[in-house]
């Protein structure tokens, strides 16, 4: 790794980190580099310079440099993981208003050995409709991208939805309102990454489908999401291709992606158990008795009996563990849905995963208190905006592996 002889400087830490964030120590060097170049501490920050720095940039010449620095770059974005090394990982963060960033390198000793000058691929952006043809039909949905220039080919994330009626935005006829999956592809946008969302058979556009909904099998999302996924890899402006399945959308994910040809996959707010411990525990969160939630039961497999018991042949912790590409495993603690035990599962069939926990994020993605009534609230609130933390681990996953 080359020494910069005169530095830049700059971070937002993104305090969702794997496993122990507190106690990492990269995380401590980039939580003290955020907040003293916020509050302009020039001086605090020299202190987090490695000795090779230090002997080559003198103290005097890096006051002088860093007004030059935060003016050419102003306020940041959160930085995310962009390259590792042996003796040094990478982090890149860009300005929130232009198109100059910073790349801030780090040593085996968690010390800062250099900070570089990094141009935002993701300054301007495009958006079509896309169509995917099956068999049965034709998927209708939404590329969104950062702009087509030579020399640069992003990743591209295939972002499936989670049970219901849910559309390619988040939103559903039965009352859900959140933009969760719009404003999730507009995150990985600004940070460089192109994403494909789409609405299910016959939800939203997707209505031309052959048969009718109560002919419904599970295999028919997963095929979906195959599709999906084949005609992504074939487009050769992207270089890799991921796939994020949110709730029932992460086991259709994983399935897909076990199947296809996929560079990493991640389960976000995963169920880690089959269909019918999942419905049984919903019951019984319901308040029924242990008698009313079997008669429940009991009744949904008999309305819905093609697609639950499709669906019930799925065991999520075995799908994830045939996967032998990266996996990222995210979960929120204040999710009323899916729980910890769910990503715990997750965790023990795929033991290479990153795993992510966010403290305060809910079912549809959003920060919330510990409040159930504020914490339903959520799901028909679209001016709210993202759990802060998300995009940023995302994007450390997908920039940790990609092939640009």
């Amino acid at each position: 790794m080359r020494r910069l002889p005169l530095l830049l400087a700059a971070l937002l830490y993104a305090s969702c980190v794997l496993a122990q964030p507190d106690n990492s120590p990269y995380a401590g060097t980039l939580r003290s580099f955020s907040t003293w170049y916020a509050a302009d501490a020039s001086d605090s920050i020299y202190t987090l310079f490695n000795n090779d720095v230090r002997s080559k940039v003198s103290m005097d010449s890096w006051r002088k440099t860093f007004p030059n620095i935060k003016s050419a770059v102003g306020t940041l974005g959160s930085f995310t993981l962009d390259a590792t090394g042996q003796g040094y990982v990478n982090y890149v963060a860009f300005g929130a208003n232009g198109t100059l960033g910073l790349m801030l390198s780090l040593d085996s000793t968690y010390r800062i050995q250099g900070i570089f000058p990094k141009q935002n691929p993701a300054k301007s952006s495009y958006h079509t409709n896309y169509r995917v043809h099956t068999p049965d039909g034709e998927l209708k949905g939404e590329l969104m991208a950062p702009e087509r220039r030579k020399g640069y080919k992003p990743a591209v994330v295939l972002i499936i939805a989670g049970s219901g009626p849910t559309d390619r935005n988040g939103n559903s006829i039965l009352g859900l309102h959140t933009d969760c999956y719009q404003q999730l592809a507009q995150g990985l946008n600004r940070q460089g990454i192109a994403s494909m969302r789409y609405d299910k058979r016959w939800i939203g556009e997707s209505t031309n489908f052959k048969g009718s909904l109560d002919s419904l099998r599970f295999e028919d999302y997963v095929n979906d999401a195959r599709a999906c996924i084949r005609q992504l890899r074939t487009d050769t402006n992207f270089s890799s291709v991921y796939v994020i399945g949110h709730s029932e959308g992460a086991l259709i994910g994983a399935i897909a992606s076990h199947e296809e040809k996929v560079d990493g996959f991640v389960s976000l707010a995963g169920v880690g158990f089959p269909a019918e411990g999942v419905l049984r525990k919903q019951l019984a969160q319901s308040g029924l008795d242990r008698a009313g939630v079997e008669k429940a039961l009991d009744s949904l497999k008999k309305g819905k009996e093609l697609y639950i018991s499709s669906w019930n042949k799925y065991d999520p912790a075995r799908e994830i563990s045939k996967l032998k590409i990266p996996v990222m495993i995210i979960q929120g603690l204040r999710d009323l849905q899916v729980d910890r035990a769910d990503a715990e599962k997750l965790a023990a069939g795929a033991p290479k995963a990153w795993v992510v926990y966010m403290d305060s994020m809910n079912h549809v993605l959003k920060g919330v208190r510990d409040d159930k009534r504020a914490n339903l609230s959520t799901y028909n609130h679209p001016q709210l905006q993202l759990y802060p933390d998300l995009v940023p681990a995302l994007v450390s996953f997908i920039r940790s592996r990609k092939k640009e």
